[in-house]
């Protein structure tokens, strides 16, 4: 683990480079690079390589890496796909040990690219050399004076580290950066990730003292549950905000249960992202926004706001936006109330929003500050301005500037309009304030702040849950599956296997004919519930296959008839078994299942249960293995929640056998691979002391075991 971060060292912090692909013609990648390098101030050695020239930009240029007299830390390679292979292996008998491929076509490019791409993987491997790209823009070191991409927008010196899977995402960030007056301390442009992905770079700057704030741009990842153990203790110690790209549900295509379809990639990547206290961003501008704050303020003590306006408009629609986001109006101190009337106009509002009325100028406004910024109430504060033609405006600005510059509590503007604010907002960027073009963007970045500092503070039990199943026993309804070369289990083979990992399953029967059925119908007790089996039908409710509340022997001949009848006439090529029968119970339906992902593992799904699960959408999800705190977090954050604590004055559910119910299931994936998709639709949840039943479930596996 050792040599690995040395060798992320040896290409973010090179002693000496060489670009291998330097030119003379200043429109080529390889001329620009040099030159990117040299004009950043790079102090190290640098070596270009080109067999066809002698000189370039004033360095001596050599015909090949292995004509260079000294080892090279880092090597750049700008020449064509074909020619990779032969460099890398060059570089590596020089012994360098970390290499940029800002060469395109590889993988992107079809079949050819990517069997091009994995010949250089496996020489890479075999001289232990890492690899940044191939496809990249380069990478950005400004604490080293390193700018070794091929963009000519060099971003001043910062704490905000990017990583970026788009070059065209990055160009966008730069040019944000120059504009904004934000800096870097890394920017990275990962490509087609051969070998260094987003794991490798949050391993690495997890530790660097010079980064303050990691920004991300991801399209996807190919080691998820990676991805997640190394933000998770990234996290612990700096932010990670990412904006994830690619809303797609391509998880969900061959998906057969309710899990399934709402496991699409984007809500298991919002799942993996909250389990591991990444903040995400939906949009550009929230990026930039949450970069912006997390970079120039300190963490807030607290959720409560302070808000200071001209304009009483502006200040409702920041109170709407606390709400919205979920942070608290501070109330103020009757100290600070009475200090605030001793100067500002009879007209004003003094308690929160503050309102400074529309010619407040720049000694009104840094006195409303001061003293709301002494309130220990207040955990954070928001300065609003609308444009006014008697106020001078940048005056403003260069006052409020001050109390950003050594504030104990993140500070940030948001002035509002266009044209008639430019100086003032140049003013506000210059001086490192965060702000923002509407009450809302400032208020939802401030709730960010709150959330990650509640997330690092919170002292809680990450440690897996463990149950102990009954592997045998469940292996062997597996078995008998695959034996018969099947996919989907029998609801009654899943039922099997929820007995032998402890799920409660109510007291049922089946039966191949009209008399056997009320035979078990009697045995079991009434009322029941009568489903049709077949290891062809997902849905049973769809096809007519399901009847609820039987109360006698007649109604169980008769609906035993019907529900072949219908059946038969909607799938008529479905294997049908014969009806099962089951004692019906009560309570509060939850749906609890798990998908498995291709790149995270199992993907355990908890919601408000029942025929209507898709329509309601009111699940929540995390990846397995789970800790309590996973679990708790699942049953809390669902809209159903006060359903289950006890609503309109019935009784608690069992919340402690509910919880049981999502461990098992857990543990369930973990042992058993080969499990693609297992739902429990509906689980119904007694009230307290009363458990939880399964009396649904449906499971299919893969054909190959991973």
């Amino acid at each position: 683990m050792q040599l690995r971060a040395e060798r992320m060292k040896e290409l973010f912090e090179p002693a000496s480079i060489a670009v291998v692909g330097a030119a003379r013609e200043e429109n080529k990648v390889g001329h620009i690079v040099l030159r990117n390098i040299i004009s950043s101030g790079f102090t190290g050695k640098l070596y270009p390589v080109n067999p066809k020239s002698d000189e370039i930009l004033g360095l001596r240029c050599y015909a090949s890496l292995s004509l260079v007299p000294d080892t090279v830390d880092l090597v750049i390679v700008t020449t064509p796909a074909h020619t990779v292979p032969g460099i890398i292996e060059e570089a590596g008998r020089k012994g360098t040990k970390a290499a940029i491929v800002i060469s395109a076509g590889f993988k992107e490019t079809g079949k050819d690219g990517a069997l091009l791409e994995h010949q250089v993987g496996e020489i890479a491997r075999s001289h232990k050399m890492r690899i940044l790209g191939p496809n990249c823009l380069g990478m950005i070191n400004t604490h080293s004076m390193i700018n070794a991409t091929f963009t000519n927008q060099y971003p001043r010196s910062g704490s905000i580290a990017i990583s970026s899977q788009s070059g065209a995402i990055c160009s966008v960030i730069l040019d944000w950066a120059q504009r904004t007056n934000i800096g870097f301390s890394k920017f990275i442009s990962v490509g087609n990730k051969l070998d260094i992905d987003e794991a490798d770079i949050l391993e690495y700057l997890r530790d660097d003292p010079l980064t303050k704030v990691i920004g991300m741009y991801i399209e996807g990842t190919d080691r998820g549950i990676e991805f997640m153990h190394q933000a998770k203790l990234t996290t612990r110690n700096k932010p990670i905000i990412a904006l994830k790209a690619g809303r797609t549900s391509s998880g969900a295509k061959a998906a057969s249960s309710h899990t399934g379809a709402l496991s699409g990639s984007d809500r298991v990547y919002d799942a993996a992202m909250a389990q591991s206290g990444i903040i995400r961003a939906k949009t550009i501008e929230e990026l930039f926004d949450y970069l912006t704050i997390f970079s120039t303020m300190p963490l807030p003590e607290g959720d409560r706001i302070a808000i200071i306006t001209n304009a009483g408009g502006l200040g409702v629609m920041a109170a709407d936006a606390c709400s919205d986001y979920g942070v608290t109006l501070a109330s103020f101190k009757p100290s600070t109330i009475e200090l605030l009337k001793t100067k500002l106009p009879e007209s004003a509002n003094f308690y929160n929003p503050v309102d400074v009325i529309g010619d407040a100028d720049a000694d009104r406004y840094s006195f409303a500050v001061n003293a709301i910024m002494r309130d220990e109430g207040v955990s954070c504060i928001l300065a609003l301005m609308a444009p006014t033609d008697i106020v001078d405006t940048a005056a403003v600005a260069t006052a409020l500037a001050k109390f950003a510059e050594n504030s104990p509590k993140p500070f940030v503007t948001a002035f509002v309009g266009g044209a008639g604010l430019e100086k003032a907002v140049n003013i506000l960027r210059t001086s490192g304030v965060p702000n923002y073009e509407s009450p809302d963007r400032a208020v939802q970045s401030l709730s960010a702040m709150v959330s990650y500092k509640r997330f690092k503070e919170s002292k809680t039990d990450e440690t897996p849950v463990s149950y102990n199943g009954d592997k045998v026993r469940t292996k062997a309804v597996l078995d008998q599956v695959r034996a018969e070369d099947r996919l989907m289990l029998s609801e009654a083979e899943g039922k099997e296997i929820l007995r032998a990992y402890g799920i409660d399953v109510p007291l049922e029967g089946s039966a191949k004919d009209a008399e056997e059925a009320v035979q078990a119908a009697q045995r079991i007790g009434y009322p029941l519930v009568m489903k049709i089996e077949s290891p062809d039908i997902a849905h049973k409710t769809d096809v007519g296959g399901v009847v609820v509340d039987i109360k006698s022997d007649e109604e169980v001949r008769t609906q035993f008839q019907l529900i072949l009848a219908r059946v038969s006439s909607k799938m008529p090529q479905a294997r049908i078994d014969g009806v099962s029968l089951e004692r019906m119970v009560k309570g509060r339906e939850v749906i609890v299942g798990m998908v498995r992902d291709n790149q995270f593992g199992p993907v355990v799904t908890f919601g408000l249960g029942g025929i209507f699960v898709e329509i309601m959408r009111d699940v929540t999800q995390r990846i397995a293995p789970l800790s309590p705190n996973d679990i708790n977090t699942m049953i809390q954050s669902i809209k159903a929640y006060p359903i289950l604590t006890g609503a309109r004055g019935r009784r608690p559910a069992d919340i402690a056998a509910l919880k049981d119910v999502i461990g098992k299931l857990s543990q369930m994936a973990i042992d058993f691979p080969e499990l693609s998709e297992f739902e429990m639709n509906p689980v119904i949840v007694g009230d307290e002391g009363q458990g939880a039943s399964a009396v649904d479930a449906l499971a299919t596996i893969r054909r190959e075991t991973a």
